[in-house]
Parts: structure tokens; C-alpha cells; sequence
């Protein structure tokens, strides 16, 4: 089966953070299908036109590279919030969009996209040229509070013939908008649970120079206002008073990366924090294996693979409770799940895990445990979206 996905957001080499898990799903369905993605291009990082893993590749440039601010970073809705020079970036970026799916995905027997507003171009695809297609909503886009966006959501939605959210949560969100519950199939992500297992930690933390008398609390994802960092910030600066043999590690950047670095300063962390920037998604498994405890403080998500990766890990987490991730974190077995934009609730649940050992070990072996038993691999998701596509073609 040939296979068109269209994406707002693609990796522009092997290990960038840039949707990764995107690619895995393409890497998937390439071992038995032909697969051709469409997506923005990324500059001296990235080539035009490219084969990895089976998955062919082509990219779109939609402005100037030194002024291309709408895809960069954490994201499109995070962009358009922080940079005016981003909301110029988006008329350009549609019809850049538009043009090179229609160009490159007419022979495709199903268009995929991935986030809402990439179905903008795959509804000129289905039209033209009369191919069915399906949409996977994976997060902020489906949180997103402007009127006018909202009309144009629903307006994509009641032109898909399936849609796919990768949680629960957001089946509400779109049975709320009117969209028929037969049209609605929910498929999970995958993780890779080979990468993502549990390995010595005073190795890996010989691997990276970290001290082994430290409890260490690791944080990946992009430094945008929706993962509410500065609310760990503030519950790391008042753990640190009480149990003051802690780290934390914050694995990520992005638009507020400089900002939330002064902030952590201003809160006297200077020696608890360390800021490390972006890692490959190849090395961050090493760096899970290194921590005790992980924690998203996220004010909204879809349904996050890295909480999933790091319970693969065999790590504890803590997680705020929104939207799709309460379906990977048991609370009280596999972690705790508290209320988002509250550090009182971050400070408490750290307290709890880092003056209990055993309680950390059994949790992240629970974790473990938890995701080899729903099976949540790349292949059985791409097995879900094989049998859609089966159903429309």
C-alpha cells in the first residue's frame, strides 16, 4: 500500500527531538508498505529529499530559513503565541504546505496527517485527486482557545474520513465539536520498549560525569509555557532546603530556554539545576537510566511518550493529570498523578519519593511492568492504522 503522511513537524536527522516519535510510526508502516512523508524543512540540518529507514522524505521550505520561526522550537501553537514573525511565517507556510502535498502525494492511496491543521493540505489532496484520509490529533491542537481556530478544526474534522487521537481524552474534545463517534478511533502511540529499559544506573551516570551520591530528578521536553517548567523550578527550590543531596536535570530547549535559566538562578538553584539543552532522542534512554525520578509538570498534553518511556525505563514518575496521561501513569502504583500549575503538589510528591527508596524501585519496577503489559510498541500501532487504511482503500 502506498502510504502519503503529512506532517507540521518531522525530525531533521537521525536523533533530532523534533516529533520523533513521528517517524518511528513512518519507520513501521515502511516495513510492508511504501511510505512518503511530507513535511517542513529544517535548514543545513535537513536535506530537501531523503530516504531513512525506508521512509521517503520531502521537505518544503515556506520562508526565508533565517526567519522560519512557525516550526522551530516547541511547536506551532507555542510559536505563533511567542513570535509575531511566526504568524507572518503562516499564510506562507500553508500554501508551501498545500503545494508540495498535492505535487507529491496524488499517487498515494491514503493521506495521513498528523496534528489538525496539517489536514488543511490533506483536504486539497482528498479532493483533488479523490483519496480518503484519516487525521491524528496528538496534543495542543485540540487545546487551543481562539474562535477562529476552533471553526477551522471542526471544519478539517467534518472532512476526515476517520479521525485517530492518539488518547481518550481528546475523543471528548471531538464528540463535544459534533463529529460522529463512528468516524472516531483512539490509537496510542508506540514506544520503543528496547531503547527504553531499565540498565545499571552508576554506569550511566559514569557515562555522564554525574555525581553517584546525588538523588537525581529529570525533566525531558521542549521549555515552553505549556510544560510548565517554572513550576518545577519552584518546587525544586523547596526541596532542595529539606533533602539538599538533589539534582536536577533539565534535558530540552526552546523559546523560554534563556528565561526560565534566570529564573532558576533568581530562586538560588544555581547548584541543584543543571540546564543541558537538547539531546539526541537516542541518547536521552541513558539519561533516564541515570535519573531516580522523572517528572512532566506539562499544563496540557495529547497523551506524552516520554512519561511512557520513562515508566519503560523503570523510572517513577510524577505527572500532572491532563488530558491523555492518566492512561499511562498509575497513580500510587506507577507513580502519582497531581494537578497541574500547582509546585506544592510537585514539592509533595518529590518528598515522598526521595525519602523512600524502596517505595522509587517498586514504582519504577510497577512502570515497567505496566507498559510491557498494554503492549505499546511501534509495530502494534502501526498494525491499528494498516487496518483503517485497509477499511478506506
Amino acid at each position: 500500500m502506498k502510504i502519503g503522511i503529512l506532517t507540521n513537524s518531522y525530525p531533521a536527522y537521525k536523533g533530532h527531538l523534533q516529533s520523533p516519535f513521528i517517524h518511528e510510526l513512518a519507520k513501521a508502516l515502511a516495513k510492508e508498505n511504501e511510505v512518503k512523508v511530507v513535511c517542513p524543512y529544517y535548514g543545513k540540518f535537513s536535506k530537501k529529499k531523503e530516504i531513512v529507514d525506508g521512509v521517503e522524505i520531502r521537505r518544503f521550505q515556506y520562508f526565508p530559513l533565517r526567519f522560519q520561526k512557525l516550526t522551530e522550537g516547541g511547536g506551532m501553537p507555542s510559536s505563533l503565541k511567542a513570535s509575531f514573525i511566526a504568524k507572518l511565517n503562516m499564510p506562507f507556510f500553508m500554501i508551501s504546505s498545500i503545494l508540495k502535498s498535492v505535487k507529491e502525494l496524488r499517487k498515494c492511496e491514503v493521506i495521513h496527517c498528523q496534528w489538525t491543521l496539517s489536514g488543511v493540505s490533506g483536504i486539497f489532496v482528498k479532493y483533488l485527486f479523490r483519496k480518503p484520509m484519516i487525521l491524528t490529533t496528538r496534543g495542543a491542537d485540540l487545546t487551543l482557545k481562539n474562535n477562529l481556530l476552533k471553526t477551522i478544526i471542526k471544519f478539517i474534522f467534518e472532512r476526515c474520513d476517520f479521525i485517530t487521537p492518539n488518547n481518550e481524552d481528546h475523543v471528548k474534545i471531538i464528540e463535544e465539536m459534533g463529529i460522529p463517534k463512528e468516524k472516531i478511533f483512539p490509537i496510542p502511540n508506540g514506544i520503543d520498549i528496547e531503547s527504553f529499559k531499565p540498565r545499571n544506573k552508576n554506569v550511566m551516570r559514569n557515562k555522564f560525569n554525574l555525581p553517584s551520591d546525588k538523588k537525581i530528578i529529570l525533566f525531558v521536553g521542549w521549555l515552553i509555557e505549556r510544560k510548565g517548567v517554572n513550576y518545577l523550578l519552584d518546587a525544586a527550590s523547596k526541596i532542595v532546603k529539606v533533602i539538599p543531596d538533589t539534582l536536577f536535570i533539565i534535558i530540552g530547549n526552546g523559546i523560554l530556554e534563556e528565561q526560565l535559566k534566570s529564573y532558576s538562578c533568581e530562586l538560588g538553584l544555581r547548584e541543584y539545576v543543571m540546564f543541558l539543552g537538547a539531546k539526541s532522542s537516542e541518547e536521552i534512554p541513558y539519561w533516564m537510566n541515570a535519573a531516580d525520578i522523572f517528572v512532566l509538570s506539562s499544563l496540557s498534553e495529547g497523551r506524552p511518550n516520554v512519561v511512557a518511556e520513562a515508566s519503560s525505563s523503570g523510572l517513577p514518575v510524577i505527572a500532572t493529570e491532563v488530558n491523555g496521561t492518566p492512561e499511562i501513569v498509575e497513580d500510587g502504583k506507577t507513580g502519582f498523578l497531581i494537578p497541574s500549575k500547582d509546585s506544592d503538589a510537585i514539592y509533595n510528591k518529590l518528598k515522598i519519593l526521595l525519602e523512600n527508596k524502596k517505595l522509587r524501585e517498586n514504582m519504577g519496577k510497577n512502570g515497567r511492568k505496566f507498559i510491557l503489559k498494554k503492549g505499546y510498541t511501534w509495530e502494534k500501532c502501526a498494525l491499528n492504522y494498516i487496518e483503517i487504511y485497509r477499511r478506506l482503500v
